[in-house]
C-alpha cells in the first residue's frame, strides 16, 4: 500500500509541478527548467559515479562532477542565452580533454593498472547521463517547447506509472522475459506502451495549435519514445545487477535515487528530440 501511495502521489503531484515548471515558468527561455535539469543532472552524476565505483576505479568527484556537467551546462547556456550551438561540441571536446590530460599527468606516478578503467568510467558518465540529458535543454529553443516537453514528460510518466499498475495487476503469470529484471511482465510493457499512446492522443487536443491536430504522429511518437523509456529503464537494471545495488538512492520517496526516477527520460529524450523534429520540425 505504501508503494502505491508513493507511486500515485509522484504521478498526481510530481507530473504537474515539472509540466507547470515548463509551461508557467517559460520566462528567460526556459530557465528555471534549465536549472532543474542541472539540478537533476548533478545528482544522477554523483549516482552514477557511486554505482560505477563498485566495480570500476573512477575519478575523484569533484572532478567527476565538473566534466560531467560541462556539456549540460553549455547546452543550458546556449538555450538560454543564445550562445551559439556549436558550443556544444566545443564542451563535448573540452570535457574529454580534461579527463585525458587529468590521465596523462597521474601517469607519472608510475602506475597504469587503472588508467583504463577510469576513462572508460569517465566516458560514461559524460555520456549517459550528462550528454543524453542535454536534448532536454535542446528541445527549448523548438517552436512550441512547452508543448512538446509537456508532451514529453506526460508520455514518459504515464509510461512508467502504467507499466507499473498492469504490471500489478495483470503481470503476475507473464514476468521473467528480461533476466535483469525479472519482476518486469508481458502486461507491464503493453501497459506502458498504452500509457505512451494515450499520452500522445491527450497531447493532440490539449496543444492543437502545436501539433495541427496530428493524433497518427502523436501516436507514433509515443511508441518510439515508450521503447525508449522501457530501455533506459532496463539498462539502469542491468547497472544495478552488475554493481549488487538495489537503488541508485534514497532521496525520491517510492523510487529511489534520482537516476532511478530519470533513466527512462534521459534514453527517451534523444528519441523524442529526433521523432519530433521529423514529424513537427
Amino acid at each position: 500500500m505504501r508503494k502505491l501511495i508513493e507511486r500515485l502521489l509522484l504521478f498526481f503531484f510530481g507530473l504537474p509541478l515539472i509540466v507547470a515548471s515548463v509551461f508557467f515558468l517559460p520566462h528567460f527561455n526556459y530557465l528555471f527548467f534549465h536549472i532543474e535539469i542541472l539540478v537533476f543532472a548533478a545528482f544522477a552524476v554523483v549516482e552514477m559515479r557511486a554505482l560505477l565505483a563498485t566495480r570500476l576505479p573512477v575519478l575523484p568527484l569533484p572532478v567527476s562532477l565538473v566534466t560531467a556537467l560541462i556539456v549540460p551546462a553549455t547546452a543550458s547556456a546556449a538555450a538560454v542565452f543564445g550562445f551559439p550551438l556549436h558550443a556544444i561540441f566545443v564542451s563535448s571536446a573540452l570535457a574529454c580533454i580534461v579527463i585525458l590530460v587529468w590521465e596523462f599527468v597521474a601517469s607519472f606516478s608510475g602506475s597504469f593498472e587503472k588508467a583504463a578503467g577510469r576513462i572508460a568510467s569517465s566516458f560514461t558518465i559524460i555520456i549517459y547521463p550528462s550528454t543524453l540529458i542535454t536534448y532536454l535543454c535542446a528541445l527549448t529553443v523548438r517552436e512550441n517547447a512547452g508543448a512538446l516537453l509537456s508532451v514529453f514528460f506526460l508520455m514518459v510518466f504515464m509510461c512508467d506509472s502504467l507499466a507499473w499498475f498492469f504490471g500489478m495487476l495483470f503481470g503476475k503469470g507473464n514476468r521473467g522475459l528480461i533476466p535483469a529484471s525479472p519482476n518486469k511482465s508481458i502486461a507491464g510493457f503493453c501497459g506502458g506502451y498504452f500509457g505512451s499512446i494515450v499520452a500522445g492522443i491527450i497531447g493532440s487536443y490539449l496543444f492543437y495549435d502545436a501539433f495541427g491536430g496530428s493524433m497518427g504522429r502523436l501516436v507514433i511518437t509515443g511508441v518510439c519514445t515508450a521503447t525508449m523509456a522501457i530501455i533506459g529503464d532496463i539498462i539502469e537494471s542491468i547497472l544495478k545487477r552488475s554493481t549488487g545495488i538495489k537503488d541508485s538512492g534514497t532521496l525520491i520517496p517510492g523510487r529511489g535515487g534520482v537516476l532511478d526516477s530519470i533513466d527512462s527520460v534521459i534514453l527517451a529524450a534523444p528519441v523524442f528530440y529526433i521523432v519530433t523534429e521529423l514529424f513537427f520540425g
